[in-house]
């Protein structure tokens, strides 16, 4: 007694079929009866019976064995969902005997399946950007910092990379806030490759937490890190990261659960091997899911969940692996588009890169399959295996020779144009929901405004010196231009702190509000009031003496250097320099005191000069004292005191 197959060895039999509820299973139960010398006996009696669904019927419940030794019956499941085991044994010799086993479900398990999927994909990313963001607020201001500080060489490069990806829980997400960087002007290109590829491996960490079988315990992970993040900080942050890993198993779990239909049928397995013959096809369709979803980990997190359920084995994984891989390249590539040339380089560079390791690794799946399975017992872990060694042969390769290939691309990728273009040029709304990117261009863009602010400054005195009407009205119109980029700016900034922040990001979205503030005075007292004075000069016809204009002109050029000072300070948040700034507001006062006394003086010994222009001159060096106020101020930014020192 034996379960049938027909003669090309094929199972016939019937067995783990699936069904649904008081519906007659799709195909009989067919079992095999031959005497000892292995042919067919016919006439033989058998009874079936299912065990444990008592209203289950089996038609007929005794069947007989035809010509060719077959005898076969039809199932009508009761009410029930669940597996079941149906027994059929010779009636003469019930001692032979053979189970089957078959799984009902409702009648909309299909529609079913599609909503716990979809369902348990949604709770998982959720989950991923939750961990995300806990890990981003415990390393605080700390992200950034570790970019900054550990990409002065290659291998330091790439372990900020490992590290920046970890915590955003994305590759994509770091690749992009890096793209950012480099438009920002904020990092180079060639200190950001070694961290790009560093990014890729510190995504395949999340995978590796994911291959755990342990998502029978999600509920638990979510019950701990909804108590830590009840707690007070960084406790808080440590439950958000907890809490969304207990969603990411969650969602899992409920995959892998939505799978069990299609893993007891068999059709899902059979639909991956007859899949697997088009490796090419199914890397395609890995890589624009995954640009689609922004996140090779969730792309994997798909495979895994299929394959707890045996559905999917290594060697078909592996060409979504790399699809995801390659797929995950693809939102930086399109985040440089309206970037820096810098920032094109670093996103083709990384495409190119993992196109060249999906080109050593795709052709050749066969044997990646066999020397991957050596690396661990289950598939799900062989399958995160394969996503990290994967990134880390990616790495070991290209880490080299990052240098003399960001060389050959510094010669591919064409110079821009000089963009005459006015208003802002740093902020891209498409970054908004990525917040160290964001602020990063901000950043960019306040520079840029201080630049333009800074030139009107400092040619200030040219006007006065050469009576230089052109130049005084190209001053007022960059005063326009500064007073656009602040209303741009202004609203960038108040999109960003709608969005979920760190305290240090609160603290730095808080102080550029506060500089692009002083900025704007400082533009506002250059046009509306300096070139004001210098018009009311010139028509006037009116001379400063050779000894106030003297004075003017040093307490400008030391203003313009509390200028640069504040840039360079700005630029690096450089507290040292804002300390200086703080110094040299007091030094400005008594400066603006002194010069006061001095003009006073000029008046009683009757100079007709001073005389003259003793209202612009007095105004003039109240203003300069008023822009080195505002200057001050940026430096007290820099120090987070971001209220008004009078």
């Amino acid at each position: 007694l034996s379960k049938a197959s027909d003669p090309l060895g094929n199972d016939i039999s019937g067995d783990k079929q699936t069904g649904v509820v008081k519906t007659s299973l799709k195909n009989p139960i067919i079992v095999y009866v031959t005497d000892n010398n292995g042919k067919p006996v016919k006439g033989v009696a058998i009874k079936f019976k299912v065990l444990n669904d008592e209203k289950a019927r089996c038609i007929p419940q005794i069947a007989y064995t035809d010509i060719n030794g077959y005898a076969k019956i039809k199932v009508k499941p009761g009410g029930r969902t669940g597996e079941f085991l149906l027994e059929a044994h010779l009636l003469k010799n019930p001692a032979k005997r053979l189970i089957f086993t078959y799984h009902i479900f409702t009648k909309k398990w299909l529609l079913i399946l599609i909503i716990q999927v979809i369902g348990g994909f949604s709770l998982f990313f959720f989950g991923f950007r939750v961990a995300g963001k806990g890990l981003t607020k415990s390393a605080g201001g700390g992200l950034r910092e570790i970019i900054f500080r550990f990409t002065q060489n290659r291998i330091s490069g790439l372990f900020s990379g490992i590290i920046t990806a970890f915590l955003l829980q994305s590759s994509t997400a770091a690749t992009v806030m890096l793209v950012g960087f480099i438009s920002a002007g904020l990092i180079t290109f060639m200190n950001a490759a070694p961290v790009i590829l560093g990014t890729a491996i510190g995504t395949t960490l999340s995978v590796q937490l994911i291959a755990f079988k342990i998502y029978n315990y999600s509920l638990l992970i979510i019950v701990i890190g909804f108590i830590l993040n009840s707690l007070k900080k960084p406790l808080r942050y440590y439950g958000q990261f907890i809490l969304g890993f207990g969603l990411m198993f969650l969602g899992i779990k409920f995959m892998a659960d939505a799978f069990t239909p299609l893993s007891n049928s068999g059709a899902l397995e059979h639909f991956f091997v007859t899949f697997g013959t088009h490796p090419y096809l199914v890397f395609f369709i890995a890589a624009i899911f995954t640009a689609s979803v922004h996140s090779s980990a969730a792309t994997i997190a798909i495979v895994i969940s299929l394959s707890f359920q045996g559905i999917i084995g290594l060697g078909n994984a592996l060409p979504v692996i790399l699809g995801a891989n390659l797929g995950t390249s693809a939102t930086a590539l399109l985040a440089s588009i309206r970037g820096s040339r810098e920032s094109k380089m670093c996103a083709v560079e990384n495409f190119i890169f993992k196109l060249i390791t999906v080109l050593i690794f795709l052709p050749f799946t066969g044997f990646w399959t066999g020397v991957l399975q050596k690396t661990a017992l289950s598939t799900a872990r062989q399958i995160a295996n394969a996503h990290t060694i994967f990134n880390i042969v990616l790495a070991s390769i290209f880490l080299p020779v990052i240098k003399p290939f960001g060389k050959l691309l510094d010669k591919i990728v064409p110079e821009e144009e000089k963009s005459l273009m006015k208003g802002p040029r740093y902020l891209d709304k498409g970054l908004l929901n990525n917040p160290p990117a964001a602020i990063a261009h901000t950043h960019r863009e306040i520079l840029r405004m201080a630049d333009i602010v800074y030139e009107m400054f400092v040619r200030t005195i040219d006007v006065f010196r050469n009576n230089d009407k052109d130049l005084m009205r190209d001053i007022i119109k960059r005063d326009d231009e500064v007073d656009t980029l602040e209303e741009a700016i202004n609203d960038y900034l108040t999109n960003i702190s709608q969005e979920e922040l760190t305290v240090y990001q609160s603290r730095r979205v808080a102080s550029l509000f506060f500089v692009t503030d002083e900025l704007e005075h400082i533009g506002d007292v250059i046009s509306k009031s300096l070139m004001v004075y210098a018009r009311k000069k010139i028509q006037e016809g009116f001379i400063f003496s050779e000894t106030g204009f003297k004075e003017i002109v040093d307490f400008h050029s030391m203003i313009s250097k509390n200028f640069s000072i504040a840039i360079s300070a700005l630029t690096t948040f450089d507290k040292e320099l804002a300390l200086r700034l703080k110094e040299e507001r007091d030094v400005g006062v008594n400066i603006h005191i002194k010069l006061h006394n001095a003009h006073i003086e000029r008046l009683k010994k009757g100079l007709v000069e001073s005389i003259e222009t003793s209202t612009i001159h007095l105004d003039f060096i109240d203003d300069l004292e008023r822009i080195n106020f505002h200057i001050s101020n940026v430096g007290y930014a820099i120090l987070g005191k971001t209220s008004p020192k009078l």
